[in-house]
This record gives structure tokens, sequence and C-alpha cells, in this order.
């Protein structure tokens, strides 16, 4: 009787088990169909978007590197064109300054050499009018130091002489 009682239990539970063997297959095919297979490709698509984006964010890299050497040579560009520009404005500058300098040293020149010839044709007047003093009173003062009369007239024709031959203003 045991043994009819194992083979009885041995019986059961082997159908148990087909059962319990049946269902865990049902439900791994349910869960592989409803759960696991969505899952995995939910895996696999945000495997692939991560990829992609790093990818795309190696790219993106890439061409920012690029654009900032597209940038710097456009900019040692720029900057060598103002360079020259300031340049040429610089000696622009210059030149019409020299221009403005020399225009206003000629026109000194211009001046000083109108105020000489004035300041001699002056100078030449007034020795012509003090000319004839110069006798009186160089007479004056040897009569004083003397303490005689003295009349001197031959100093005067002398004097004109040696005035006359020197200018006052010099350039």
């Amino acid at each position: 009787m045991e043994v009819m009682e194992g083979l009885v239990l041995n019986q059961q539970f082997g159908i148990e088990f087909l059962i319990q063997l049946a269902l865990f297959l049902s439900s791994l095919f349910v869960m592989k169909q409803l759960v696991f297979k969505p899952m995995l490709e939910l895996i696999h698509i945000r495997e692939h978007k991560t990829h992609g984006l790093k990818e795309e964010a190696e790219a993106a890299k890439q061409k920012v590197v690029k654009l900032k050497a597209e940038y710097d040579t456009f900019l040692k560009a720029e900057h060598r064109k103002t360079s020259s520009w300031l340049d040429e404005e610089k000696k622009k500058v210059l030149a019409e300054e020299t221009k403005i300098i020399q225009a206003a040293r000629d026109e000194a020149s211009q001046t000083l050499n109108a105020l000489r010839k004035q300041i001699n044709g002056d100078t030449e007047k007034v020795r012509g009018e003090l000319s004839h003093l110069i006798s009186d009173f160089a007479s004056r003062i040897a009569s004083k130091l003397v303490g005689k009369t003295v009349k001197i007239s031959s100093v005067e024709t002398e004097l004109k002489k040696n005035l006359s031959n020197r200018p006052v203003v010099q350039g």
C-alpha cells in the first residue's frame, strides 16, 4: 500500500508539476509578450538614444571646434584689416598735421619777415629823425665834461654812415 500511495502521490505530484509547469510557461509567454518584450525594446531604444545623443554631442563638439577655428581666423583677419586701416589713417593724420604745421610755419615766417621789414623801416625813420640831434647832444655832454662850450659837427656824418650800414633786426 505504501507503494501505491507513493505512486499516487508521485502521480499527483507529476500532475501538479505539469500543471504548474504549464502555468509557468504560459505566464512566461504572456509576460514575455506583454512585459519583457516592450521593456527590452525600451531598453534598446534608450541605449540607442543614449549612444545617438553621445554621437550627436561628439559631432556638436567637433562643430564647435571647427566654428571656433573659423571665428579665430575671421577675428585675426579683421584685426589685420583694422590695424592696416588704423595705420593708414595715422599716416593720413600725420601728413595732414605736417601740412598744417608747415603752413603755420610759412605764415609765421612771412609775418616775421614783414615785421622785421617794418621794424627796420621804423628804425631807419627814427634814426633819420634823431640823427640831427646827435651832434647837439654830443656837444652838450662834452661841454659839461670839459666845462667849456664845445661844438661837435663832424661826428654827425660819420655816425650816420655807421648807423645806416647796420640793420637793427636780423633774421
